[in-house]
């Protein structure tokens, strides 16, 4: 009976010890998910200078392999029409103390960021992404095209030889838009409303090959009957109505 008092006594005065040791000192908080959404979609904004409600979709985040380091990918409409196509961006986020250190954006406003946009999201759009450590790049890519080259890529028609004693048949011929040459290139600058799209062809009809930010400067190349005018910066970009334009 004695032995069993002793071993009661004993077990609740270790329990009473334990209750005197200090507390354990917590992990700090790593940076939020929150946080770092709300930093990439400033830059979006800032990117496509958007004012006002923002049409975003797909929004995920994902901490990558380098500390304070969250990768925000996602889709954005930068018109807001329903008709438009939403564009895909990856950003890079760095956060110390949950405030933005830094903040990276690709955004695919033309072919060439597209195709980088599709690299990032192959690197970072998962948990533990981004290069290992001790690496540049998380693997060895060939260099992506430009715009430039993909339009020359278009332009060019495969030549065939027939054979000996063949006619060849005609080549095929589409419509080219008539195109009034400018007496000199002029300087304007796009509306400050909303992003702009610039299609492939004049008359409302042709393809959207880019999408410019608000209050972007641009060159006119050429005219074309109902208002449409060709722009571009060192190049033609492509088409656009008179009526997107501040003049």
């Amino acid at each position: 009976m004695h032995r069993l008092v002793a071993l009661v006594l004993t077990v609740i005065g270790v329990g009473l010890a334990a209750c005197g040791d200090p507390p354990k000192e917590t992990p700090s908080p790593e940076p939020t998910l929150a946080s770092a959404r709300q930093a990439a979609e400033a830059q979006v904004r800032a990117r496509l200078r958007m004012v006002g409600e923002m049409q975003m979709r797909a929004v995920q985040a994902w901490r990558q392999q380098v500390p304070n380091t969250i990768a925000v990918c996602g889709q954005v409409n930068p018109t807001g029409e329903a008709t438009d196509p939403f564009i895909p961006f990856v950003a890079l986020v760095t956060l110390r103390e949950d405030k933005t250190e830094r903040a990276d954006l690709v955004i695919g406003m033309s072919n060439s960021e597209a195709g980088r946009v599709f690299v990032e999201m192959l690197d970072r759009c998962f948990e533990g992404g981004g290069p290992p450590s001790g690496r540049p790049q998380a693997r060895v890519l060939p260099p992506l095209p430009l715009d430039a080259a993909l339009a020359q890529q278009r332009g060019a028609l495969p030549t065939t030889t027939p054979p000996s004693g063949v006619a060849s048949p005609p080549a095929p011929t589409s419509p080219k838009p008539a195109t009034l040459p400018l007496a000199g290139e002029r300087v304007v600058t796009t509306t400050a409303a909303h992003p702009v799209n610039i299609r492939s062809q004049p008359g409302g009809g042709g393809t959207v090959v880019r999408i410019i930010p608000r209050a972007s400067t641009v060159r006119i190349f050429g005219e074309a009957p109902g208002g449409w005018l060709q722009v571009g910066e060192d190049q033609p970009f492509g088409w656009v109505h008179g009526s997107m334009l501040d003049r």
